[in-house]
């Protein structure tokens, strides 16, 4: 009997034991890693991601890693939001082994060497390896924040033992200067989206291309070198000094207008990418956009960029305003249409507001000036205009040299004042007999290329069809021109019925309206007159009774025996 008491006590003790154990395990094992290593989080929505995952896939974790990630991508293809141009990732960033990569060189076909190279990098879960002669622990994982898929995000942690974040701190700053040497000579372009939870608008990186010559962009280089000149004088440190000392807020904006074709975001690139900065650009037409997502998007912007809107005369919010009686007209239309929650008032307080972000370059593009409003183009939202001209002769020269040169592109940028300097004299010659066939005026930049680009074998060549083409393609302008002016009519009537249509539709509502309230005072007055006529009634038939209630009052008031006048008589 003691015996067994025993065992039962020794059992259950050894139970308890364990789960006090298990319990204090659990709820406490991570405490001994917080308390004695250091770590640094990363997020696949960040910029800093791809720095990382970059290095990462630099150091050849293939060589000593047994689990891995294949992708054709270093962004984490679980965000949605976020799109990496081909561009982004060099052939020569191909991981594997040389001499398989020889065997199959032999046997690539077209279809195989089109297709994006595969990059190698460590798989989920806790990778250790040395950095400086220390180790290091990093380790990836999904993070779910909802039940769609799409609101997954991956995260990096890079940890080591001890509280110092110093080497943490240096390896971070080798993976930037890393992506950043991968990235010169490119200009970075990044666009304005909805964030992966739907609750902020964020800068998504979407394509890094190489920087574009200056001598590809086509416009009057008097203009070109004030450009640019202008811009570099901003962006110098004494210029903000400058600024900052007489109270002037430090922004700088520009204005390109002129038909379309005529190589207003070219330049905008090709500016960017000559002065070293990256292009933000932001759409002011989508729906989803509001005053608050702007504010958002410009306190994000860094402190030296290019942001660029374009086309901002296609955007209602730009417009002018209306007179008070076409905002009626406007205020009537149907309420489910969807708006956009932007307006010319938050868009102006963004220029130059106290939201405005100091330090950008500003860059808008419109193919109609006059249609702006005025508020949107004054002095201090925009410093500088340029207008940008369908070709003339020197423009068309240009062009015809810059495409048949055989010196290097970079030497065919700035020259003389026509742009025309250095070039070989024969080329001159075939240049003038290229221009002498091609009207002035009368064509984008844009067409011109598009010409010179199928007729691009030989200079002779691009001559000999210039005349035709001309023909052909003022046709194509005029036909073109009068189906839009035929749309523009077409829309212009259909608005006039419509206005028509819902104006008559508004009076017969009025008349019914005004009908009904007719019958309803009709009604309203027979019922008043039959009522007085009852009420009349009512009263005669009291004042009757009453007057026969008098009369049997008076006789029996009369004393028995007691007789009138006539009655004796």
């Amino acid at each position: 009997m003691d015996f067994s008491n025993n065992n039962l006590l020794y059992f259950s003790s050894v139970a308890v034991g364990s789960f006090l154990v298990k319990t204090l395990v659990d709820q406490y094992s991570t405490l001994p890693f917080d308390y004695i290593y250091a770590s640094i989080e990363v997020y696949s929505y960040d910029e800093a991601y791809n720095y990382l995952m970059y290095w990462l896939m630099k150091q050849r974790f293939d060589r000593n890693k047994h689990r891995l990630i294949a992708s054709t991508s270093l962004t984490s293809g679980l965000d949605w939001w976020a799109r990496d141009d081909e561009n982004d990732v060099d052939l020569d960033d191909e991981d594997g082994d040389e001499g398989e990569l020889a065997a199959l060189a032999a046997e690539c076909t077209d279809a195989v060497t089109n297709t994006r190279p595969l990059l190698w990098t460590p798989s989920s879960g806790t990778h250790y390896f040395k950095y400086k002669g220390r180790w290091l622990a990093l380790t990836r994982e999904v993070e779910e924040r909802g039940a769609q898929w799409m609101t997954r995000t991956e995260k990096l942690r890079v940890s080591c033992l001890g509280w110092d974040t110093s080497i943490l701190k240096q390896l971070m700053a080798e993976a930037r200067l890393t992506f950043s040497q991968k990235e010169n000579g490119k200009t970075v372009i990044y666009r304005g989206t909805m964030g992966p939870y739907g609750d902020e608008w964020v800068w998504t990186r979407t394509t890094s291309r190489p920087a574009r010559p200056l001598s590809t962009v086509y416009l009057d280089e008097s203009h070109k070198r004030n450009f640019l000149a202008d811009v570099q004088r901003y962006l110098l440190p004494s210029t903000r000094k400058w600024y900052s000392d007489r109270g002037i807020p430090y922004r700088r904006g520009y204005m390109f207008h002129g038909p379309p074709g005529t190589g207003k975001s070219s330049l905008a690139f090709a500016a960017a990418g000559y002065l070293r900065l990256n292009v933000y650009i932001l759409s002011l037409g989508s729906r989803r956009l509001t005053e608050d997502g702007c504010v958002q998007m410009f306190q994000k912007l860094p402190r030296k960029c290019l942001v660029l809107l374009e086309d901002v005369d296609s955007y209602d919010i730009a417009s002018k305003r209306k007179s008070s009686k076409e905002e009626d007209k406007e205020s009537n239309k149907d309420d489910i249409e969807t708006k956009n929650e932007m307006t010319l008032s938050a868009l102006l307080n963004l220029l130059d507001g106290v939201a405005a972000q100091e330090g950008r370059v500003l860059i808008m593009t419109t193919n109609h000036l006059e249609l702006l409003d005025p508020a949107l183009v004054r002095p201090g939202r925009v410093d500088y205009k340029i207008l940008f001209k369908l070709a003339d002769r020197d423009l068309t020269k240009k062009m015809f040299c810059n495409f048949f040169s055989d010196a290097p592109t970079e030497l065919r940028g700035l020259q003389d004042e026509k742009g025309l300097g250095g070039e070989d004299p024969h080329l001159q010659e075939l240049s003038d007999a290229f221009a002498d066939k091609i009207p002035d005026n009368s064509f984008s930049p844009a067409d011109i290329q598009g010409y010179l680009l199928q007729n691009s074998s030989a200079p002779e060549v691009a001559i000999d069809g210039a005349a035709e083409w001309v023909v052909k393609r003022l046709e194509e302008i005029r036909v073109q021109a009068e189906e839009e002016a035929k749309a523009k009519k077409a829309a212009k009537e259909k608005a006039k019925r419509d206005a028509e249509k819902k104006a008559k539709e508004d009076a017969k509502g009025d008349a019914k309206d005004e009908e009904k309230s007719d019958e309803k005072s009709d009604a309203d007055g027979d019922t008043k007159g039959d009522a007085d006529k009852q009420s009349s009634d009512d009263e005669k038939r009291e004042e009757k009774g009453e007057e026969e209630k008098g009369e049997e009052k008076a006789e029996d008031n009369k004393p028995n025996g007691e007789t009138t006048k006539t009655e004796a008589t």
